[in-house]
């Protein structure tokens, strides 16, 4: 996918008041030039949340949390940057341009007209669902045997795929959508030839049509049901299930089913319940178990899982199908889950029932009586590895336990490994001690196997200063950006006089505040300078967010700024030093190099105290 142009992001970002993007989710009261309300983060009384329009900063003073309008919905909606930006260029109808990469204008186009011919799509399969005679009988069998109401349809927009062969073509050539776009959307078959609408062959037809969205609600590509009525010259007529095929916007393994709808409900409900098939997550929502999911199709993915991570539920529930094959499906998963750091519950279903006739028969309760005996991946690989369980023999618990070491290595906490460990030490009858004593013999292994070179590099002295993010020189450098935003006209006069080497970009305001001096360096014009182009990371955004929501009261920049300058150039002059020092004393007083690295160490002095001349006027 390429990305969202930086002057888009700049444009989109100055078109909005930062007060009408809050205001959905924070109930704001305007006080002087600024806003207040009740955190959205955390849970309070005393309204500690700000927001500054005229700055487009907001501040969080009970969590820390702090940034612009996209920092903003990527905390509150759970999304990465550009997902953000995409989401407020839908919510307030401000149109954004991607840049070119490796894609040509024409891929670019395509990928928007693939998105609007989807959106076109929806509308039109939904329509003739409600509305042809066609589709009677898949209305029929939408209510009496799926046992859905047309009104989830409806909401989920349902629909059909006439058997036409032309039909679809037909309307999206009334749209004027192009032939190219509409090779690209998946939506026909490709036939590199064809180009009029009359050539293009629709890839469902008399199909149950299902939507995918992405994570921010749009339409990507179908799931298509069989049905009676799908004709016998359909390719994939045999296939109950058909999806749309991997297309500029559609990547099976990176898209979770129903993930636009499940995020939005993990306030109330905060673990997701992954189900198999789509109408499995639509009969869960249907009976308002909102936070289902369901993979495209396939086995879940690593990408999959990052994606469920970052909400950060409390568990994954997993609705097991009650047949060998479901548990084998959930065994082929557990060393990505144990990766990624997710826990799972597994919920084993009755032998030969799925999830939607299961909750369509017995509701809800049906869910909790799974939950009483819901287990988790130790037990599920137990029963796989040690099958006769308690009379198991000790070469297969030994062989057993290297499997599971395996996967609890990959766990960063020592806590989850250590409730793992007892939970293997119960159902397997082996002491915790052994247990524990094999698990770190294991993991010394592991780290000998560790290749030398990586060895090397952990272990090679460092000789650079290290510069944590609270650390005094850190703090002088946080001072020194406050400074140059908050006195620009300083800024030309600052970024001359002060010495590259002197700016540790291993802080966080060094690395920025290094990016802006060299804007003033570069440029006759300081009024030009765009600082909101200069931001790269969210971090960034929160700590310019830091810097504007502080109002310090400063009498003498001038004296400040020297002050900075000062305090950063005696640290590189301390630190040559430091280096310098270290070598005199691994070198023999009668070499030659000894006398040169004392001349060094005597002009770094005068240079430490020639530092007090250093300043702007």
């Amino acid at each position: 996918m390429p990305s969202i142009s930086k002057q888009s992001i700049e444009t989109l970002k100055a078109q909005l008041n930062l007060v009408d993007v809050v205001m959905p989710y924070v109930q704001l009261k305007q006080s002087g030039r600024s806003w207040t309300g009740l955190s959205p983060f955390t849970q309070e009384k005393t309204p500690s949340f700000y927001v500054h329009p005229d700055k487009g900063f907001f501040k969080c003073f009970s969590t820390g949390e702090g940034g612009d309008c996209y920092s903003f919905i990527m905390k509150v909606e759970n999304l990465e940057f550009y997902e953000a930006v995409e989401f407020l260029s839908q919510k307030f109808n401000i149109p954004i341009q991607y840049d070119k990469g490796n894609q040509s204008p024409k891929e670019l186009s395509l990928r928007k007209q693939a998105l609007e011919i989807h959106s076109f799509a929806t509308e039109w399969f939904h329509n003739y669902f409600i509305k042809s005679e066609e589709a009677e009988p898949v209305r029929l069998y939408w209510q009496n045997q799926r046992r859905f109401s047309l009104d989830v349809a409806k909401e989920f927009k349902i629909g059909y795929a006439p058997i036409s062969s032309k039909a679809l073509a037909l309307a999206v050539e009334k749209k004027q959508f192009s032939v190219e776009a509409c090779k690209a959307s998946g939506l026909f078959f490709v036939n590199e030839r064809a180009n009029q609408f009359a050539q293009l062959k629709p890839r469902f037809r008399g199909r149950l049509m299902i939507p995918i969205k992405d994570i921010n609600a749009r339409v990507v590509a179908f799931t298509a049901r069989q049905l009676e009525q799908t004709p016998e010259d359909d390719p994939s007529q045999k296939a109950k299930y058909v999806n749309s095929p991997e297309t500029l916007l559609f990547h099976k393994s990176k898209l979770l089913f129903g993930m636009d709808h499940a995020r939005k409900h993990l306030k109330s409900t905060p673990y997701f319940i992954l189900v198999e098939g789509q109408l499995d997550a639509i009969r869960c929502w249907s009976l308002g178990l909102n936070t289902a999911i369901a993979p495209q199709g396939t086995a879940i993915t690593e990408e999959q899982l990052l994606l469920l991570r970052r909400y950060e539920p409390s568990k994954i529930e997993c609705l097991l199908d009650g047949d060998m094959a479901g548990k084998k499906a959930a065994l082929r998963t557990l060393p990505l889950t144990f990766k990624v750091g997710l826990e799972f519950s597994y919920l084993t279903l009755p032998e030969k029932s799925d999830p939607d006739d299961l909750l369509c028969s017995k509701g809800t309760e049906a869910l909790e009586e799974l939950r009483s005996q819901a287990f988790g991946p130790i037990q599920l690989l137990l029963e796989s590895l040690l099958p006769k369980g308690s009379s198991s023999s000790t070469q297969e618990k030994i062989k057993a336990s290297k499997h599971i070491f395996e996967l609890l290595s990959h766990l960063k906490s020592q806590i989850a490994q250590e409730d793992y460990l007892q939970e293997v030490s119960k159902n397997a009858q082996i002491s915790m001690q052994s247990l524990t004593k094999d698990f770190l013999e294991f993991k010394k292994m592991k780290a000998r196997q560790s290749s030398y070179q990586k060895n090397a590099q952990e272990n090679e002295p460092k000789q650079n200063i290290q510069i944590i993010e609270d650390s005094p020189l850190t703090q002088t450098h946080w001072e020194l950006l406050y400074l140059t935003l908050k006195f620009p006209e300083y800024g030309k006069q600052i970024a001359y006089t002060i010495d590259s080497d002197s700016l540790q970009k291993k802080s966080l305001s060094g690395k920025f505040l290094s990016k802006l001096l060299a804007e003033f360096y570069e440029t006759t014009n300081t009024s030009s300078i765009d600082t909101e182009s200069l931001i790269e990371t969210n971090e960034e955004r929160q700590l310019l967010a830091d810097i504007h929501t502080k109002e310090l009261h400063i009498d003498d920049p001038i004296k400040l700024i020297n002050e900075c300058l000062r305090t950063l150039k005696k640290n590189v002059l301390n630190q040559k030093k430091t280096l310098l020092t270290q070598k005199i004393q691994q070198t023999d007083s009668n070499d030659v190099k000894f006398i040169e690295l004392m001349k060094k160490v005597k002009q770094i002095n005068q240079e430490l105290i020639d530092t007090q001349n250093l300043a702007i006027q």
